[in-house]
């Protein structure tokens, strides 16, 4: 007899899971993080939109549709949009494409970037909106020690909070703007790489002059040597990072002191050129050494500019002036250490990727014997300083290139950076 055991069939429930998206509460901006969404319906289409406001309580916003793949997940970092305010796959495509929702005429004001932003992602399916979650953008990073300057030199010193070495060092030099404004920035989040930065500011703050004219290099010594003299700086790893005229200027103060071992010259000039002092503008140098101008180039304005105000027709015209540029030629070749030259062809400010030529190929009739590097970024203008995560729509029209070639040419510029001080300053994060 045979007997037979019936088993009951168990019925498991395979229930759709809650959709979800999945980004880090903060993060400091350059860097890479998860980024996804779960709990999708598979092959579904779905929208992810971006809000944050900026320092004048503006508005920004950027949306992306994409399709839920086979797991039911849309993973930022490799999901091409549907459509939306971007069109290839990228980690930072909903933080560079963000856009004003508000229409504004050509002399709006920029964001000026801030210690930390809100940004909110909301997830959306046929108007319906089924999650939304915040994340905080870090622009100055947490945990960083800073010492103000303000007395014969106007500077921030910043570093790690926790260190077991001397550090290596880095000097940075803003461009025509002035002020100490984005050399905090860089210097903070350089700091969180593993250096002692000094953001160095050396006209428009209080106690400096006013006007881009006749600064004295003098300054810019003493800066380096009040950095130097800190217990907490290795003196023999010192580097250098200017943007714009403060890479004409970075560049001019490396040929001239050996303590400054490597250089990183973003959107520079190759020569020293006329200042800049409204509203009369005066024919005068950008820099001045014992109470002297430097040889320097000036401006060749001419009835067109005037009618035009054609910028980049009167940096070529006054590029053209051969004999003046050769006498006011920085000396690159007297440079004692590494050579990083970055620059967006569709500059629209000078002509960096042209200059930055001019200056390799000094370098190479020199046979210049350390390392040197030109990266030269196609579809870029002008604003390539600032790592990746903020917006760039607004660049195109006042500094040249594209905003998907300005956002991709920021990471190259930020990546660059870090292996360049990195290998140049033989930087041991690890040891901190």
């Amino acid at each position: 007899m045979k007997i037979l055991f019936l088993f009951p069939l168990l019925l498991i429930s395979c229930k759709q899971p809650s959709p979800e998206i999945i980004i880090p509460k903060k993060y400091k901006i350059g860097e890479s993080f998860d980024f996804k969404v779960t709990g999708l319906e598979t092959n579904e289409e779905y929208e992810l939109v971006a809000r944050k406001t900026d320092n004048f309580d503006r508005e920004w916003l950027s949306k992306a549709t994409f399709k839920a793949d086979d797991f039911g997940q849309i993973n930022l970092s490799n999901s091409t949009p549907i459509k939306g305010t971007y069109e290839k796959k990228d980690l930072y495509g909903l933080f560079w494409s963000m856009t004003m929702t508000e229409e504004l005429g050509d002399d709006w004001t920029a964001p000026e970037p801030i210690d930390f932003s809100t940004i909110n992602f909301s997830l959306v399916r046929t108007m319906d909106t089924l999650g939304s979650v915040s994340t905080r953008q870090y622009t100055i990073p947490q945990g960083i020690e800073t010492e103000t300057l303000n007395d014969q030199i106007v500077a921030k010193i910043m570093r790690p909070s926790n260190y077991e070495q001397p550090l290596p060092a880095i000097i940075l030099l803003g461009g025509s703007g002035g002020g100490l404004s984005w050399a905090s920035r860089m210097g903070a989040l350089l700091a969180d790489e593993g250096y002692a930065t000094m953001a160095l500011a050396y006209f428009n703050e209080e106690k400096l002059p006013k006007n881009l004219a006749q600064i004295p290099l003098e300054y810019i010594e003493n800066a380096i040597n009040e950095l130097i003299r800190k217990n907490y700086i290795d003196e023999n790893r010192i580097g250098i990072l200017g943007y714009s005229k403060g890479a004409e200027l970075a560049l001019l103060m490396a040929s001239r002191n050996s303590e400054i071992k490597c250089i990183a010259a973003i959107a520079p000039g190759s020569a020293v050129f006329q200042g800049f002092k409204p509203p009369k503008f005066p024919v005068l140098s950008s820099w001045s050494l014992n109470g002297e101008d430097l040889e320097f180039v000036p401006n060749a304005y001419d009835k067109r500019f005037f009618e035009t105000y054609d910028g980049m027709y009167l940096w070529y015209r006054t590029l053209s002036q051969h004999d003046k540029v050769e006498k006011a030629s920085i000396p690159v070749e007297n440079i004692h250490g590494d050579i990083l030259l970055v620059s967006g062809v569709k500059d629209k400010i000078w002509p960096s990727t042209y200059m930055s030529e001019q200056i390799i190929s000094r370098l190479n009739i020199a046979k210049f014997e350390n390392n040197y590097e030109h990266i030269a970024l196609p579809f870029a203008g002008h604003g390539i300083a600032e790592p990746p995560g903020h917006p760039t729509t607004s660049l195109s029209s006042r500094l040249g290139g594209t905003a998907y070639g300005n956002a991709k040419a920021r990471e190259v510029v930020w990546e660059s950076l870090k292996n360049f001080f990195n290998r140049s300053l033989n930087t041991n994060k690890e040891a901190l």
